[in-house]
């Protein structure tokens, strides 16, 4: 195995991992995996130790509850989850490009005919879909959004159109029981848990 050579003869104190009771003489040397991860290896007094940092692990159960009833309230959520989830990322992503054109653009007039010009795609390309979602689907999507920006959907309107425009689509949300300015938070709402529990399988691939 080839290594690369990063440090030779540094002072070090006793640690764990050298399982040495006096300061030694210590080279240090890696190698870089294909997969960007980094394998070291700790070379005291002639014997080499190997330290390798495994990604991170997230171990979600698929019925995670082991009660009934919220079994099948997770069960059901997840059908609406899955439904939604693509549109949630689709929503980051295009934030992402009009925050980047935003940018770029100093004149106020012309911040205003992209942000008309963009907001026209949206309704064009998402006025079917989002007619066609449930309510549940609704209510889900917003704190999806929430999720995958880091902003309320009442904000990220209120940037992009204003103080009254964003009033007007609060008024309509909760016609439908849904709330643009609900943040999402899976530590305290029983819902998101299970909502960020759905994700989590989605994104390793077991649902």
């Amino acid at each position: 195995m080839f290594f690369s050579k990063l440090l030779v003869a540094q002072q070090v104190d006793t640690n764990d991992l050298l399982k040495s009771t006096d300061t030694s003489i210590v080279e240090v040397v890696e190698q870089k995996r294909p997969d960007g991860t980094v394998v070291q290896a700790f070379v005291v007094d002639g014997d080499t130790t190997y330290s390798y940092t495994f990604s991170p692990v997230r171990i979600v159960a698929v019925r995670p509850y082991g009660d009934v009833e919220k079994d099948k309230e997770f069960r059901r959520l997840r059908y609406h989850v899955v439904k939604v989830y693509p549109y949630a990322k689709l929503a980051s992503a295009k934030l992402n490009m009009y925050n980047e054109e935003l940018t770029k653009i100093k004149s106020n007039r012309k911040r205003r005919l992209l942000l008309k010009k963009r907001e026209k795609e949206l309704k064009e390309e998402f006025t079917e879909v989002i007619k066609k979602m449930s309510v549940t689907q609704g209510r889900v999507l917003v704190k999806l959004i929430d999720r995958e920006t880091g902003e309320s959907t009442y904000d990220i309107i209120k940037e992009m159109r204003g103080g009254f425009k964003a009033f007007i689509y609060q008024g309509v949300a909760r016609l439908y029981s849904a709330n643009l300015k609900s943040r999402y938070n899976p530590q305290e709402n029983e819902e998101d848990e299970m909502i960020e529990r759905i994700v989590l399988l989605i994104e390793e691939g077991k649902i």
